[in-house]
């Protein structure tokens, strides 16, 4: 008997043995792993860099107004004059009138279309630049800001409706109106889309939205930050944003204007007006004073730890265009404006 007991104990530390192999004991769980601090730099401003640049002066035809509305690309250009007898006019630089108008003409170019605005009547007509021809005009509701971008013109109706329009006839292609209680606003003019923000009362938080030429509303993913901004950017992996000025007096313009990417977050500058892409890098205009917002024409490569202030002459510059990937800055000096073009910005 004595032996039968035996044999069962040695059989039950060999399973015992067995199991305690086959089955570690479970370890504690690990806490998880903290948030990763972000790392704050402030990009280094370097001044002059604009004599070293390829720009060329646009020679301005007579009765030019608010020069800054003119476009330029490498083909063409189109200008807004104040005629003798007091009609507003958009030429191109051989003088050939291409539209006409009541007040100051805006234009805005997407390839070989040119778009018309004038935004006090609240209307828009679309002109073929090859061909010299009218072929499009929209007299809906007076429109307020308007986008042109891949072969779209988005024009905002009101605070709750967006009408986009076929930009070589005007003709509507769709309307998106947000629900009671969403707005519409920061409407603009991207590389490939027009882009938007929508807020919804109550919350604290904005979407952000992006439509190119497939006429879909795509939602922008963003960080907290990116929500609330008041600036939009997304380039080459880098988020860039700008936040609205706070409630003081003196400050106009959003800021500061700070890049991201993972866990880096680049000061790019401590104010910034009319941010956009152009040729691959980032153009602004800094410290903007007056009423017609004149300031530093700056740019910013993604991935430098810079940031190039664009010295072109003695003038201040005004906000810069990009028109089919040429920039186009106009600067003030004492005596008269100035249209400079950076073919390979």
């Amino acid at each position: 008997m004595r032996r039968g007991w035996v044999g069962l104990a040695v059989l039950a530390a060999v399973v015992l043995v067995v199991v305690l192999l086959r089955e570690p004991p479970a370890k504690s769980p690990e806490p998880p792993p903290s948030s990763v601090a972000p790392v704050v730099m402030h990009a280094d401003r370097v001044t002059p860099l604009g004599s070293r640049l390829n720009w060329r002066e646009v020679p301005l035809p007579a009765g030019i107004e608010q020069a800054h509305r003119s476009a330029v690309d490498v083909e063409r250009a189109v200008f807004p004059v104040l005629a003798q007898d007091g009609t507003h006019r958009l030429v191109t630089e051989d003088g050939a009138e291409v539209a006409r108008g009541a007040e100051t003409l805006s234009a805005m170019v997407d390839g070989t279309r040119l778009v018309v605005h004038e935004a006090e009547a609240g209307r828009l007509s679309t002109v073929d630049l090859v061909a010299g021809a009218r072929t499009g005009q929209y007299t809906g509701a007076k429109p307020g800001p308007v986008a042109v971008a891949a072969g779209l013109v988005v024009v905002q109706r009101s605070d709750q409706c967006l009408v986009v329009l076929d930009a070589a006839t005007l003709q509507p292609k769709m309307d998106r109106c947000t629900p009671d209680g969403t707005t519409i606003s920061l409407l603009t003019a991207e590389l490939d889309s027009v882009q938007w923000r929508e807020v919804r009362s109550g919350e604290h938080c904005v979407r952000w939205f992006r439509m190119g030429a497939a006429l879909t509303p795509e939602v922008l993913s963003t960080g907290e930050r990116a929500c609330r901004a008041a600036v939009l950017l997304h380039t080459a992996d880098w988020e860039l944003t700008a936040d609205f000025p706070p409630y003081e007096v003196g400050v106009a313009d959003p800021g500061p204007l700070m890049a991201r990417r993972g866990n880096i977050e680049l000061i790019l500058d401590a104010n910034a007006v009319n941010v956009h892409t152009c040729g691959g890098r980032v153009y602004w205009l800094s410290q903007a004073v007056g009423a017609e917002r004149l300031g530093q024409l700056v740019r910013w490569a993604p991935g430098q730890t810079r940031v190039d202030v664009l010295e072109i002459d003695e003038g201040s510059a005004s906000p810069p265009r990009c028109v089919n990937g040429v920039l186009n800055v106009v600067t003030h000096g004492a005596d008269r404006p100035r249209l400079w073009t950076l073919a390979e910005p």
